[in-house]
C-alpha cells in the first residue's frame, strides 16, 4: 500500500511497545481503538533498527549517507509490498470488529473477531524482524555502536492506548508524509544508483563524491519532513502519551 524511506523514529510504536497485548475495545465503546495493525506494517514512521532507536537521532557525524538511505528505502519498499496482503486482511478484521462494537456485540464476540488477526500479526512480526536485521546490516559499526548505547529506557507498567481518532489521524499524517517525500526519495535512489555504477566503472573517489553531493538537498528536505511528521504526531498525543514517548527517548 505504501512505500518509501524509513523515517527511523519510533513514535507511535514507542507508546505501545511496552507489554502491549492485542488491543480490544469494550463492547459498545467507540472511543478506544481496535488497532490490530502494527505501525511498522503500514508506515515507515517507526524505528526498524535492532536496538529500537531511530537512526534519525544519530549525531551529525554519523548521519546516514545517501547510499544508506537508498538501501533502507529499498528494503522497506520490499517489506511493504511483501506484507500488503496481510495488512489488508488486518484492516478487514478491524472493520469487522468496529462494526461489531457499534452493533453492541458482547466482548466475547468482539474478541472472537480479533482473534482471527493473531496468525497474521505473527507473520508480520517475523517479516519485521527480518527487516530489522537487514537494516541493521546497512549501518556502519560506528552507527551501530551509537544506537546500541542509546537503547530506549523501560516505559513502566502503565498502558496508555491510542484512541480510534488518534490512530486515524496519525495514519493520515503518515500517508501525507510518504506522498510528500516520494519525489525526493526517488531522486536519492537514482543518485545512489548512479554513484554505484560510477564506482564500478572505476571512476575516482572525487567523481563519485561529486555525484553523491547532488543528494544533499533532497536529503535535507526529507529530514525536514521527518521532523515535521514527528512534531505533528506528538501534537496529537495526550500529556500522558507524550510522557510515555519521552521515557523511551531521553
Amino acid at each position: 500500500m505504501r512505500a518509501g524511506l524509513v523515517v527511523l523514529l519510533g513514535l507511535v510504536v514507542s507508546i505501545s511497545a511496552c507489554d502491549r497485548p492485542t488491543p480490544v475495545a469494550p463492547a459498545g465503546a467507540t472511543t478506544d481503538a481496535v488497532d490490530l495493525i502494527p505501525d511498522y506494517a503500514v508506515s515507515p514512521a517507526a524505528a526498524v533498527d535492532a536496538a529500537g532507536v531511530g537512526a534519525s537521532l544519530l549525531p551529525e557525524s554519523l548521519r546516514l549517507t545517501a547510499e544508506q538511505k537508498a538501501a533502507i528505502a529499498a528494503l522497506h519498499e520490499a517489506f511493504m509490498k511483501a506484507t500488503a496482503v496481510d495488512v489488508a486482511a488486518l484492516r478487514a478484521i478491524e472493520r469487522e470488529a468496529h462494526a461489531a462494537i457499534e452493533a453492541g456485540k458482547s466482548r466475547d464476540e468482539v474478541r472472537a473477531i480479533i482473534a482471527k488477526a493473531q496468525p497474521i500479526r505473527e507473520r508480520l512480526e517475523t517479516a519485521f524482524k527480518k527487516l530489522q536485521g537487514d537494516v541493521w546490516a546497512v549501518y556502519t559499526p560506528e552507527q551501530r555502536a551509537w544506537i546500541e548505547s542509546h537503547r530506549p529506557r523501560a516505559c513502566g507498567p502503565a498502558d496508555i492506548r491510542l484512541t480510534a481518532e488518534q490512530v486515524k489521524q496519525i495514519r493520515q499524517l503518515q500517508e501525507d508524509f510518504l506522498t510528500a517525500v516520494k519525489p525526493d526519495l526517488d531522486v536519492i535512489r537514482a543518485i545512489a544508483a548512479e554513484a554505484r555504477q560510477a564506482r564500478e566503472a572505476g571512476k575516482s573517489r572525487e567523481e563519485v563524491a561529486a555525484i553523491l553531493a547532488r543528494a544533499a538537498e533532497p536529503q535535507r528536505r526529507v529530514t525536514a519532513a521527518e521532523r515535521k511528521l514527528q512534531d505533528a504526531i506528538l501534537a496529537l498525543l495526550s500529556p500522558e502519551q507524550r510522557q510515555r514517548w519521552n521515557c523511551r527517548h531521553r
